[in-house]
């Protein structure tokens, strides 16, 4: 995965602060906000999509069908984060964006750092002072939530914003 800072296309800085927030060794900070820099990283996506689509297909779309998309569009974008970052994985699983031979490999891998990640940030945000969570599976957690926000920063659509 390309952790390179300099190819980010959007929200460099918020990237940039979490990423000296793990440097620091302030993965609770990683971890409290990397989900929502994650939803508005997949909503940027989402808008470029639709722009960009709706350009390809307008012609063949009638307009009761765009109002459909749109709002279905909308409440998929209003699940809860864990389900609305998953479907995206499963975007880049079905359309082979790892290569076909590895998407179901680095499909299980980046779902499994987002299982985590959600688990983690939820037991901090209602036991935080009760959580028994290892130094080393913070650390890590942490680190798994910088390679899905690099995942989707870098995505193709955001390179043509």
């Amino acid at each position: 995965m390309n952790n390179d800072i300099s190819n980010v296309q959007v929200y460099k800085e918020e990237i940039a602060d979490l990423v000296n927030a793990h440097d620091k060794g302030d993965y609770l900070r990683v971890l409290l906000l990397s989900p929502q820099l994650l939803i508005l990283i997949l909503n940027k996506i989402a808008n470029e999509a639709d722009e960009l689509f709706s350009s390809m297909w307008e012609k063949n779309i009638t307009d009761d069908d765009k109002e459909v998309y749109k709002i279905v569009g909308r409440l998929e974008r209003e699940q809860n984060d864990k389900t609305y970052i998953a479907n995206c994985l499963v975007n880049y699983y079905e359309n082979h964006y790892w290569g076909k031979d590895k998407s179901k490999k680095e499909f299980v891998k980046y779902f499994t750092k987002l299982e985590d990640l959600i688990s983690l940030r939820n037991e901090f945000a209602h036991e935080y002072y009760a959580s028994k969570a290892s130094n080393k599976r913070v650390k890590n957690c942490s680190k798994g939530a910088l390679d899905l926000v690099f995942l989707f920063a870098n995505h193709e659509y955001l390179n043509a914003a």
